[in-house]
């Protein structure tokens, strides 16, 4: 029996061959997205479960005494050690710290994050070692490279043994030998490492104190010995909070709590500084909606087709019925035939997955994915869900719905298609404010970062050179270079530059602790940058000593904090005063144009990690070259690091267009499904149509009366669907810039983009109605009327 069903499943797909094509094409599409949805939350959401002791280890994290519960990642240098050596429950303990760096391979040069772990690194994580020994761990000397980073920098070579020169803090140098190189990292990694060196190798930089109870570290991990209740731990951990707390006056601890890497706690994500990633809901929300919404669009098409093809299958009903077919068995009938398209739509779903979507979706996201059917159970339970959900939400309806016809008023031509039809108006505008909403979404995001990159920076970026330094004395050895070409205006130096390296800073003012960008500039900065002065002063370096106690702000301060100006007024950083000396027009601290609170505070040149000098316009490449003979003078053995401050966002801009494709590409597709089912109605419509419009062409219409007479209804739609959309939309825009205005500013976009995307929709529904209504107001009425 089922043999019989399958076998006129497969006549009735070969005799319909343009509407089974749009069917399976869309739902073909919809399951690429959902397979390729699964396969990122599976992995967003199973994040270092692969770890052995994963369900053993914890990430010790503190709460900030403040009226405001916030959970931080990071902890004191010395609390593993301790923790270890105090409790004997505690297996063993890491700590992990990282500091941005510079490599040096050759001529080449990487900005890379440089990572430190305590010698148990490697028992505790599962991390293998495809070459090498975890021992590299102890070597003052040694460093271990992650897979990936081994073929970066010896593409084709065998890494072992290799130098690489590393510099840090912008001043030290240091020659390390590649000792041990790590397996290719799981997909579900929630922290990794590309440059991995012992914690003694820390120390012995002497960049950090570690053991002092007010230095922190990025973060500290334990393992707990079986059947240890880790809340046996966290309630005695005050002896610790106490040694942090008189350690550092000004940041106050007010607990310790331990979050599982296999199972962390809810709320994760709103963990400050937390060394290990953690799921966000709101990927699920984003990715599974976008997963829904293909998924909604490819069955509305094919319930609408299905109801508009209803007609041309009722003989088919009668017969069946005549000679004896029940209603179960026709609604087993059009089931098997939904079943085998939606088989055939799955294996096509699978190959777009494989080869567009998973690709591409890996060449703009960190977390990357792949499809595996060879021992995954996980994808095979998946797609066999993902099958039935499939065939029953777009085949049940219209099967139970076409075998519910009566024979009797089928014969007698009395069927009514009244119900069917309104049914699918409905359907058919849902499907088009999906796909309407999606297009405006897809347009408003890459017109957000147009937006963005037209803003105002605040000052001239253009004319302005940046160089990277290596060590201490090169500033000043530059700067006196710099100083004899006439073409260079302002010159200035920096500890951490606008646009490329911001410290996050928590300033006192009065008794409102405050977070603020913080930046360490010698004098001549301001200038140099071209940033505008609007009260006070700038930096004078005859009044170092009175300016080492004097900072400079941004409008921003003043207006958050009510001032009028910044006379008398002061702010406390880290145990020390400083009093307001000046302030500086508000600029472009981030790309998106973000207004925060900054602070400038003056630094000796032996601190400066940049040299910015300004030119004369028009005299960019000169200077460039000029300052790169400049660097070779110093004979330093590194490369020339630069950039121009007109490109400092670039590499942002970048990351963003990629993400604009992503929504693009999901836009697109969605239009595409919305438009192919449009396509297969108006292909009904005009078989439909036929002897209607050979007599009205008798009767005189023109083809444009035809034409719109034809589509009414579906233009009727698509304004209703146009409008719908675009006012959700707009509601859905205005909320989400008001909770995202930290990240994204206070952005307007008018109403172009809207205009923009709905125009685009209407075009494209345009062309898919458009052969049909050309055929049929081209009709011939002698040949139509003749037929019939």
């Amino acid at each position: 029996m089922f043999q019989n069903y399958f076998k006129l499943a497969y006549r009735n797909l070969l005799s319909n061959k343009l509407v089974s094509g749009i069917n399976i094409i869309g739902l073909g599409i919809a399951i690429a997205c959902c397979i390729t949805v699964f396969l990122f939350l599976k992995n967003y959401y199973t994040m270092d479960n692969f770890h052995v002791n994963a369900d053993r280890i914890y990430m010790v994290e503190y709460v900030e005494n403040s009226a405001e519960k916030q959970v931080f990642g990071n902890s004191p240098m010395p609390l593993g050690p301790a923790l270890a050596e105090n409790f004997p429950q505690i297996e063993r303990s890491v700590r992990v710290e990282l500091k941005g760096v510079r490599t040096y391979l050759g001529n080449q040069v990487f900005d890379e994050l440089f990572y430190f772990a305590d010698p148990g690194y490697f028992e505790m994580f599962t991390f293998p070692l495809q070459a090498g020994s975890a021992a590299a761990l102890n070597d003052l000397d040694g460093v271990i490279l992650s897979h990936e980073l081994a073929e970066k920098y010896f593409p084709g070579e065998d890494p072992m043994g290799k130098a690489i020169t590393v510099g840090f803090d912008g001043s030290q140098k240091k020659g390390f030998t590649v000792k041990a190189v790590a397996a290719p990292f799981p997909e579900n990694t929630g922290f990794r490492f590309d440059l991995l060196a012992g914690f003694n190798t820390l120390a012995a930089l002497g960049t950090e104190e570690t053991s002092d109870w007010a230095a922190m570290t990025r973060g500290t991990f334990v393992q707990i010995k079986p059947g240890t209740r880790i809340e046996d731990l966290e309630n005695n951990l005050s002896q610790f909070v106490a040694l942090h707390n008189a350690a550092n006056l000004e940041k106050q601890i007010k607990s310790f709590v331990f979050d599982n890497l296999k199972n962390p706690d809810p709320k994760a994500y709103e963990v400050i500084n937390r060394p290990a990633e953690a799921s966000h809901p709101m990927a699920t929300v984003v990715f599974a909606g976008l997963a829904l919404l293909m998924f909604a669009l490819s069955c509305f098409n094919y319930i609408n087709i299905a109801l508009g093809q209803a007609v041309n299958r009722l003989k088919e009903i009668g017969v069946r019925k005549v000679v004896g077919g029940r209603k179960r068995q026709l609604i087993m009938q059009f089931m098997s035939e939904n079943l085998l398209l939606c088989f055939i739509a799955l294996l096509l779903g699978l190959a777009f997955a494989q080869m567009l979507l998973v690709p591409f979706f890996n060449s703009i996201m960190v977390m990357k994915i792949s499809l595996s059917l060879t021992g995954n159970l996980a994808i095979w339970a998946f797609l066999f869900i993902l099958l039935a959900v499939t065939a029953v939400a777009s085949g049940a309806y219209p099967a139970m719905y076409i075998s519910s016809f009566q024979t009797i008023s089928i014969f007698r031509g009395k069927s009514s298609f009244s119900k069917k039809s309104k049914l699918t108006r409905v359907l058919l505008c849902l499907q088009f404010v999906l796909a309407f909403a999606t297009v405006i979404g897809g347009v408003l995001f890459m017109s957000m970062g147009d937006v963005w990159k037209k803003q105002s920076w605040g000052y001239q970026p253009e004319g302005t050179l940046v160089m990277r330094l290596d060590e201490a004395g090169q500033f000043d050895l530059l700067k006196n270079e710099a100083l004899r070409n006439p073409n260079i205006r302002q010159i200035g130096g920096a500890s951490n530059h606008v646009g490329e390296s911001v410290w996050r800073s928590q300033i006192l003012v009065g008794d409102q602790e405050q977070d603020a960008a913080r930046f360490d500039v010698g004098a001549g900065y301001f200038e140099a940058m071209g940033l505008q002065l609007s009260q006070g002063r700038f930096f004078d370096p005859l009044r170092k000593t009175e300016d080492g106690n004097s900072v400079i702000v941004n409008e921003q301060m003043l207006l958050d904090n009510d001032w009028a100006d910044y006379q008398d007024r002061q702010i406390r950083s880290e145990g020390k005063t400083y009093d307001i000396i000046g302030v500086v027009d508000n600029f472009k601290l981030a790309p998106t144009g973000v207004m925060k609170p900054a602070v400038f505070y003056l630094t000796g040149e032996e601190n400066l990690s940049y040299l910015v000098v300004r030119y004369a316009s028009g005299t960019g490449d000169q200077v460039e070259s000029f300052m790169k003979n400049a660097w070779q003078k110093l004979d330093s053995g590194t490369p020339f690091s630069f950039f121009h401050q007109a490109l400092v966002f670039d590499h942002f801009f970048r990351e963003f267009n990629n993400v604009s494709k992503l929504f693009g590409y999901i836009a697109a597709l969605a239009l595409l499904i919305a438009c192919m089912g449009l396509f297969g109605l108006a292909s009904q419509n005009y078989a439909s149509r036929l002897k209607e419009s050979g007599i009205r062409k008798v009767l005189g219409a023109s083809p444009r009366q035809i034409i719109l007479q034809a589509n009414r209804n579906f233009i009727t739609l698509l304004l209703i669907a146009g409008i719908s959309a675009t006012a959700i939309c707009f509601g859905i825009f205005k909320v989400a810039v008001v909770q995202a205005a930290d990240f994204v500013g206070n952005i307007e976009l008018g109403i172009l983009p809207y205009l923009l995307a709905n125009a685009l929709v209407f075009l494209m529904a345009g062309i898919a109605m458009g052969w049909q209504s050309y055929r049929l107001a081209n009709v011939m009425p002698a040949k139509t009327l003749r037929s019939e």
